[in-house]
């Protein structure tokens, strides 16, 4: 795969050679051949929203059998023509292609190992009569040593200086303005003047990762999504700017020519999907709107203390709910016992000592009685 990408790449600048550009048009190519991918798993999304009710009432339905429940859901699908991996499957299948079109991007820029060449580079110098003092050579002024290339291409001969001594190999990969082979960090060292393009570049990466999010977010309204993957897609368009400032230039012109091109496929996928009352979106955002009023209406019958709203006065206890009701039935009985006096407690009248049928509340012959005839 590797090699692949890279004998395209190669075979873009044997068309024009501008390393720009071959960087440009293989980050298309990837683009458009992945494209239908990106499509299906639009369209299989929106399929399991739009049926998301009826999957619902499977899962209830069978929510105590397992085994059933699984077995209804997959003839389901089968009826309905659904893949439930289609919507995660072709993503998952993009990632290794992006991995791949990343690594021979990165690779076109690798510059030759230090020791072995430094040696080489102060044995030279010495040879020649220079200083035996030969101060080590910086990353920028070591000659390219790109990989995955074809050896015979045009683009490799060009990057490694084929038959040019080591001291007069290229150590620049220059495009448009820019070498492709330096960082906005490293051109930063220099000074703001010779950063300024290179900055330029980041901000383009900046602002077309929000609007992409922004195109993304627009046509999602009302969709309820995990609070994680929410805090993930804010923070992301964020971060890509913050690892092109370190990364090779040339890995910048593939982030704003993908950025760019995703633009445009949301655009169309926003107006072929999203677009007409008769589309799967519009489709999919009344099923999740339906769901949402059922979930809420389930929730309302499900009983239980209500609060109240604020400003409301809190019902005392033992008042209705039922309007101009005074109070219950058994309120007003309970109210007429304690009234009465009816058995004993802290609201009727305690029975005296003193009641029986004698009066007495000692016995005749007890001490106590003798005592008090005394």
């Amino acid at each position: 795969m590797f090699d692949l990408i890279a004998s395209v790449l190669a075979w873009f600048y044997s068309l024009f050679p501008s390393y720009g550009f071959a960087v440009g048009m293989l980050t298309i190519t990837v683009m458009v051949v992945v494209t239908p991918l990106t499509l299906k798993s639009t369209r299989s999304m929106l399929q399991m929203q739009r049926l998301q009710p009826e999957l619902k009432a499977i899962q209830a339905e069978y929510k105590d059998d397992r085994q059933k429940m699984n077995e209804q859901l997959m003839a389901f699908y089968q009826e309905n023509g659904i893949n439930p991996l289609g919507g995660c499957l072709p993503i998952l299948v993009q990632l290794p292609v992006f991995l791949v079109l990343f690594r021979v991007v990165q690779g076109i820029t690798q510059r030759v190992t230090g020791f072995g060449e430094q040696s080489g580079w102060s044995i030279g110098r010495i040879g020649a009569g220079g200083n035996s003092e030969v101060s080590p050579l910086l990353s920028t002024e070591r000659p390219f040593d790109p990989q995955n290339l074809p050896v015979d291409s045009e683009m490799y001969m060009d990057l490694v200086g084929e038959g040019v001594e080591f001291a007069s190999r290229p150590t620049e990969m220059l495009s448009l303005g820019f070498d492709l082979s330096r960082s906005a960090q490293s051109a930063l060292g220099e000074g703001i003047v010779t950063a300024l393009p290179y900055l330029g570049l980041i901000v383009v990466v900046l602002v077309s990762s929000l609007y992409q999010q922004r195109q993304i977010r627009g046509r999602n309204t009302g969709a309820q999504s995990n609070p994680q993957q929410e805090m993930i897609m804010k923070i992301l368009p964020f971060m890509l700017p913050v690892f092109s400032f370190t990364m090779p230039t040339a890995l910048v012109i593939y982030f704003v020519v993908s950025n760019l091109y995703r633009i445009g496929q949301q655009g169309y996928i926003t107006r072929s999907l999203y677009r007409g009352e008769d589309s799967l979106g519009e489709q999919a955002r009344k099923s999740r709107e339906a769901t949402q009023s059922a979930t809420k209406a389930d929730k309302s019958k499900g009983g239980g203390r209500v609060t109240p709203k604020k400003g409301d006065p809190t019902p005392k206890r033992g008042a209705t709910t039922a309007k101009g009701s005074k109070g219950s039935k058994g309120s007003k009985t309970q109210g007429k016992n304690r009234s009465s006096g009816s058995g004993a407690g802290r609201t009727g009248k305690a029975p005296s000592r003193h009641h029986g049928s004698s009066g007495r509340t000692t016995d005749p012959g007890s001490p106590q009685h003798k005592k008090r005839k005394r």
